[in-house]
């Protein structure tokens, strides 16, 4: 890892919810970055305005996902907000196989 990059390491067990500035901190993103996200669709921050957003673990893995894509694929931010939507896609789409698997499985099973 080079020198100059620094590691912010958190419980989230302790806290489950950040603001828009502790996430910013924590993340190492600007406020900007955090409103691109949500411009995008990349993030859904709960509550209804930019005073109340509340942030998760979930987003702050997501972050990290675009930044990892934003540096070191160099793809846009638009670009990785599609790549992050067609990953959940494909998560989504191998939960339903793995049920259908099973519903095969015990069904033929049963017979």
């Amino acid at each position: 890892m080079a020198a100059d990059k620094e590691i912010t390491v958190l419980s989230m067990e302790a806290q489950s919810e950040l603001s828009l500035e502790e996430l910013c901190e924590i993340c190492h993103v600007t406020h900007e970055f955090i409103r691109e996200l949500i411009e995008y669709g990349a993030i859904e921050p709960q509550g209804i305005s930019i005073e109340v957003w509340r942030f998760n673990p979930n987003h702050m893995r997501k972050i990290q996902i675009i930044k990892r894509l934003q540096q070191d694929l160099e793809v846009n931010l638009p670009g990785a907000a599609l790549a992050m939507d067609l990953m959940a896609q494909i998560e989504e789409m191998r939960s339903q196989l793995e049920l259908l698997e099973k519903h095969i499985f015990i069904s033929f099973k049963n017979n």
